[in-house]
């Protein structure tokens, strides 16, 4: 059985297996023939190891590392070894060859990494990175641990976990589908850092690609308490199932206690699912909350640092209550539930930078949103200027109200929030407050009292250095935020373009409209995210637009589009009146055709240096190019901006006229 197990493995993989095989007798000695010193708490029928490499022998260190073709366990000090049960059966089997299968077509941070395994006599191993915290239910059954676990961290766990499984449902490679079917909270180890990792694949299903029916009819299989009721009923499972699952999971951590708590039992066969609908309907479920996470006494305080804030705590009840509807069509999906996560994280940590604005103040700031004070917007938000009082002071803002009837106001609300908090930058438009009050989203920003750059394209007293400084203030805020802000992760702006460009008194230019931004991604590993086509006609990168595929060099696109507009005077919309075609194409066309001199605006054209005006053309010409890896960088094209601006400011001092043209 276990020679056509090997074959099977082999088959389904090919030789991209090979450079994991370890001998089991590299483990053994590894292990010092499984001894129990190395034996760490484990579940399911498996046997679980922790091997600390960097302690052994130089000789046993390369015996388990070394052989392994390619070096893969090299970068690990610390590995976990997966013993499954010795006399198993084809159902073992199964199990064994799921794993593998699911573990090499899967690449996350929040997702074990297969890094070796083993098929030897009656012996199946795998090899996986380690969860040196060990694993979530070991917090939830032992009240004295899971006082570690503050409410921050258990949001970052809830995170961690919600994007694997958003991973696993939507953004894996070639429209693949992974159903876990056994999430659980032993299921979900911790490491070092208390980042969440899925841990166990031996039950995972592949939905079939392309199914019209988003389901498959398989045998039911889960856990107690963890289990969708519909799958339990009907067989017919779904990714819904896996929600359902997480959904119990998130009341695990909020409520600090194991699903299958006697508590919960005594009023219901499904555990804490069970009882927290009961509780939410009757408005009850704050008395099954953690004491720990909201205890006010000076000794928990040593451990929580913060306690859950209102706005947190309700967005997260609000998510996992839905998780565990009972009808799988009225569940979230995990794309929506990462989102409200991440929301609830930013609802614990940014009010301190992000103070609230009592609606009625922004009200009488606005004169009650008085189209007279309405300066803009579009779509779902509308953009007004105000007079806010501030003590004995009144200051000159801009307040953005969001329509949030259908949906998108409030996803733009929070990831707008979310930057301008985390992100500060002098080119970066600054954020004053915001208000969430009575179905109401509103950002209150500095006011920037040129307005917006697509008002000046073909304004001539906007002279060429002006333009030259504004893309230069541009091309900072770019280089800032893609950069990120040490362990932040990098924003993609996503919609660059001259009307998210603000203007102060002094023509500053600081870079606006980060509604549809999205942050990461976080690793080095992935260059891209996967994501629904959001910005502009006429801005969007087309590799984007065609794919989906969303990577920071999309905004260098965009970039090269504004870039263009402000050499030509000309919107990209008003050159696809005239032309047919937006200013991309126009562009291209003019520069094959050697027309270089005639796309240059030409009430502003005589004030051009020639030096300066082919360095510019050169790197607003490069950001347009259709291969991504061909795209400069924001220090590239601020390098080359840099010339173009000491090119231009070399001829105002040979003409003796460096003074007016600054000015």
């Amino acid at each position: 059985m276990l020679v056509t197990l090997f074959s099977h493995v082999t088959y389904l993989q090919g030789k991209k297996l090979e450079h994991l095989k370890i001998p089991l007798i590299n483990i053994k000695l590894a292990t010092n023939n499984f001894s129990e010193a190395y034996r760490i708490p484990s579940w399911g029928g498996c046997i679980l190891y922790r091997v600390e490499l960097d302690h052994f022998e130089k000789e046993n260190y390369l015996s388990i590392a070394g052989e392994n073709k390619g070096g893969h366990l090299k970068k690990h000090n610390t590995v976990v070894i997966k013993r499954y049960p010795s006399g198993h059966d084809l159902s073992t089997e199964e199990k064994f060859l799921t794993e593998i299968e699911v573990l090499s077509n899967v690449k996350h941070p929040n997702i074990v990494t297969l890094l070796g395994f083993c098929v030897e006599g009656s012996e199946m191993i795998l090899i996986i990175d380690d969860f040196s915290n060990g694993n979530l239910g070991h917090y939830l059954r032992k009240v004295n641990d899971i006082r570690i676990l503050t409410w921050e961290k258990r949001l970052k766990i809830c995170i961690d976990v919600a994007r694997a499984l958003n991973y696993l449902h939507s953004e894996m490679e070639d429209q693949k589908v992974i159903i876990n079917r056994d999430i659980h909270s032993y299921n979900i180890g911790l490491d070092e850092n208390w980042g969440a990792k899925i841990v166990d694949f031996w039950l995972s299903v592949f939905l079939p690609p392309n199914q019209e029916e988003e389901v498959v009819h398989v045998k039911r299989i889960g856990r107690p308490s963890y289990i969708d009721p519909e799958y339990e009923k009907n067989d017919k499972l779904k990714r819904e199932s896996d929600v359902y699952s997480f959904g119990v999971v998130l009341f695990e951590i909020l409520c600090g206690r194991i699903a299958y708590d006697p508590i919960y039992l005594k009023e219901g066969k499904e555990g804490v699912a069970c009882m927290a609908r009961q509780r939410y309907n009757k408005r009850t479920l704050q008395n099954m909350i953690d004491p720990i996470i909201i205890e006010e006494d000076c000794e928990n305080n040593v451990f929580l640092h913060k306690r859950p804030k209102k706005d947190s705590l309700h967005t997260f009840i609000e998510i996992a209550r839905q998780c565990v509807e009972l009808t799988p069509d009225r569940r979230p999906t995990m794309k929506d539930v990462v989102k409200e996560l991440e929301r609830a994280l930013f609802f614990q940590n940014n009010n301190k930078d992000n103070p609230r604005i009592p609606l009625k103040d922004i009200i009488l700031a606005t004169q009650n949103f008085h189209d007279d004070n309405c300066i803009g917007g579009e779509g779902s938000k509308k953009v007004f200027k105000g007079n806010l009082q501030d003590g004995d002071a009144v200051n000159t803002i801009v307040a953005k109200r969001l329509d949030t009837r259908f949906g998108h106001g409030e996803k733009q609300f929070l990831s707008e929030l979310q930057v301008l908090c985390e992100y500060k930058h002098e080119n970066v438009i600054g954020l004053v407050g915001h208000c969430d009050e009575h179905d109401e989203k509103i950002i209150v920003y500095e006011y920037a009292s040129r307005g917006s750059l697509d008002r000046y394209l073909n304004d001539p007293s906007l002279t060429w250095m002006q333009r030259l400084n504004i893309c230069f203030d541009i091309a900072r805020a770019l280089d800032f935020i893609h950069g990120g802000v040490g362990k932040q992760a990098k924003v993609t702006h996503r919609d660059i373009k001259t009307a998210n460009i603000l203007l102060k008194d002094d023509w500053k230019a600081k870079l606006a409209g980060f509604g549809i931004a999205l942050l990461g991604p976080e690793t080095k590993e992935t260059h891209y995210v996967i994501d629904h086509v959001g910005g502009t006609t006429g801005y969007l990168d087309p590799v984007y637009r065609k794919s989906g595929f969303l990577t920071i060099e999309s905004d260098i696109y965009s970039f090269g589009v504004v870039l263009f507009e402000i050499l030509c005077g000309k919107s990209t919309f008003e050159i696809h009146k005239h032309e047919g075609h937006h200013l991309p194409d126009f562009i291209k066309n003019s520069f094959e055709e050697g027309k270089h001199d005639e796309v240059v605006f030409e009430k502003i054209r005589e004030q051009i240096g020639p030096t300066s005006l082919i360095a510019f053309q050169k790197i607003a010409y490069q950001c347009l190019h259709h291969e991504r890896r061909e795209r400069p960088t924001p220090k590239e094209v601020l390098m080359q901006l840099k010339k173009a601006l000491i090119f231009q400011v070399s001829i105002y001092y040979k003409l003796g006229s460096f003074h007016s043209a600054i000015h």
